[in-house]
């Protein structure tokens, strides 16, 4: 135990070794999920088929996660205030992803 802590505290801990990692993608999500505020629904709605043709001419999905996470982002902040409909259950949209649930969905897709 005491081994391991000298260890962590020398070569430090491999938890935020992956969140230095990481730190830098969620950077790059906000910095386009702020420049995406101009774009139409309609544009935002486009981004989809775009991501899919972008990935089919092959980019990779790791070069596209910055910016589709954005866009998810994005459309998440304009929902707010809708009412939608879950598992029959109607409910008002409240949620854009913090920080912390794009490091989630990072970890997730990696």
């Amino acid at each position: 135990m005491v081994v391991t802590r000298i260890l962590e505290k020398i070569a430090g801990n491999h938890n935020e070794k992956q969140l230095k990692k990481i730190a830098p993608l969620v950077t790059k999500i906000n910095e386009y999920y702020e420049s995406r505020h101009t774009l139409s629904d309609d544009e935002i709605k486009a981004k989809t088929a775009e991501f899919k043709a972008r990935v089919q001419s092959g980019e990779t999905l790791d070069s596209i996660l910055p910016e589709a996470f954005a866009v998810v982002k994005q459309a998440c902040k304009r929902m707010v205030g809708m009412e939608i409909e879950v598992k029959g259950i109607k409910e008002i949209w409240n949620m854009v992803p913090y920080d912390v649930q794009l490091v989630g969905g990072i970890v997730l897709h990696q």
